[in-house]
């Protein structure tokens, strides 16, 4: 039979803590470059380690969470303008799954000024996920016209997911990326904080 070794779980408590340390003091130590005042919320003793920074800039607010598992940071912005997202996707740093892109990505399938224009700016990265019908427009009419409105992308590991509000540039939309190393991840925040101190 084959006991627990205090010592070593006494050494993982000590590393876990460390990690959800580090992360969230990197966060707010970001944000705060801007006057972004984040929320740090941590997992208890008894769960599965986590950390969730969460935090509102403007209309946007986004979320940086850790499950502390390999690749296991995701990156949530909602209300994002349209003009941050390519360079939020860059810095992911990945190689853009080429096989994966190359069976969905059409840019005919983009509809409306928004998806073009993304297509565009990420040089094919994001492909065509769902459209639907035009806001205002009767969504019954055989007619209506409709819009690129979910696009989604994948890397070796990472992938991203983004809704748009509407066709137009002047949408904003909701951006998931997960699966991030805490590099990567970092560097998400990072290229966020500084777009926004250049607006």
């Amino acid at each position: 039979m084959v006991f627990p070794d205090s010592r070593h779980e006494a050494r993982e408590n000590v590393a876990r803590t460390i990690q959800h340390t580090r992360t969230a003091r990197t966060a707010i130590r970001l944000l705060l470059t801007m006057g972004i005042r984040p929320q740090v919320t941590r997992s208890l003793p008894i769960e599965s380690p986590w950390v969730d920074v969460s935090f509102v800039h403007g209309a946007t607010s986004g979320r940086w969470f850790n499950t502390y598992t390999r690749k296991g940071h995701s990156v949530r912005f909602k209300l994002l303008p349209l003009d941050l997202v390519p360079a939020i996707l860059a810095a992911v740093g990945g190689t853009p799954d080429g096989g994966e892109l190359a069976t969905f990505h059409d840019p005919a399938d983009c509809e409306g000024d928004a998806a073009r224009w993304l297509d565009k700016q990420t040089y094919g990265l994001l492909g065509v996920a769902d459209s639907r019908p035009v806001p205002g427009y009767d969504e019954e009419a055989s007619d209506t016209p409709t819009y690129t409105s979910e696009l989604s992308t994948g890397w070796q590991v990472e992938v991203a997911h983004l809704e748009l509000s509407g066709p137009d540039l002047n949408a904003v939309c909701n951006l998931e990326i997960l699966r991030l190393s805490e590099a990567a991840a970092h560097a998400v925040i990072t290229a966020y904080v500084q777009l926004i101190s250049s607006r």
